[in-house]
C-alpha cells in the first residue's frame, strides 16, 4: 500500500472497502508494530463482515496502547466517519458533535466516555495566601527536617550517633533515653560517661 493511499484511508475510513483490505492486510504484517494500520485493518474488516475479524482483534488488542480509542473508532457509525471527514475539511472542530453521537452509538458508562475523549486543559491551581506562605517557608520545612522527635529516640539510634562520632548528639540522645526509660538510668549514666571520655580524646 503506497503512503498517500493509506493517508487517505487514515483521513476517510469511510472508503475502507473489500478492495483496500489486502493492502492493509499486506501492511500489518510488514509492520506488526504500526498501531494506526492495525487500527485501519481491524476496521476495515469490520466493515466488510470478515471472519477474520475476531482473530485479528484478539492479536492486535495487545499491541495497541489505547483500547478504548480503538473500541470507539471501531463502534463509530459510517455516518459520523463521514460527518468527521466533513467537519474536518471544512476546518470545523467536530468533537463535541462526535462525542454526543457516540454516546448514543455506544454502550458504556457515558460520563467515563466522556471524560476520556475530552482534550485535557491546564490545571487551575490555586495559589496559596501570603499567611499559609509565611507558615511554610523554607526555613520552617528545614528546621522540622533537623528536629528529631523524642519518639523515635532509641538505644540503637543513640549508638548509631557514637559510631559516627556526632558526639554532642549521643549525649543529648541517651539523656533523654535515660529519662524516658528510667529502669535502664544506670546503663545509659555509664554510657554517657564513656562518651564524654570519647568526646575529650
Amino acid at each position: 500500500m503506497e503512503k498517500n493511499d493509506f493517508y487517505k484511508l487514515a483521513q476517510n475510513p469511510v472508503l475502507l472497502n473489500s478492495d483496500t483490505l489486502e493492502g492493509l492486510k499486506k501492511l500489518t504484517e510488514d509492520f506488526p508494530n504500526f498501531h494506526a494500520g492495525w487500527m485501519l485493518y481491524l476496521k476495515n474488516l469490520k466493515i466488510v463482515n470478515d471472519s477474520g475479524f475476531e482473530a485479528a482483534l484478539k492479536k492486535a488488542a495487545p499491541l495497541l496502547p489505547d483500547r478504548k480509542q480503538l473500541y470507539r473508532f471501531l463502534n463509530a457509525t459510517d455516518e459520523l466517519l463521514k460527518f468527521r471527514e466533513d467537519m474536518g475539511k471544512a476546518g470545523i472542530p467536530a468533537q463535541e458533535y462526535v462525542l454526543e453521537k457516540m454516546e448514543k452509538t455506544s454502550p458504556g458508562n457515558k460520563l467515563i466516555d466522556k471524560f476520556l475523549s475530552v482534550s485535557p486543559g491546564p490545571l487551575n491551581l490555586d495559589k496559596p495566601s501570603a499567611e499559609d506562605q509565611s507558615l511554610t517557608t523554607e526555613n520552617d520545612i528545614v528546621a522540622k527536617s533537623v528536629s528529631e522527635n523524642d519518639d523515635l529516640m532509641t538505644e540503637t539510634f543513640a549508638n548509631i550517633l557514637v559510631e559516627q562520632k556526632k558526639y554532642d548528639k549521643a549525649l543529648e540522645a541517651f539523656k533523654k533515653l535515660s529519662l524516658k526509660y528510667p529502669e535502664k538510668n544506670s546503663y545509659f549514666a555509664t554510657r554517657i560517661k564513656e562518651i564524654d571520655k570519647l568526646k575529650n580524646i
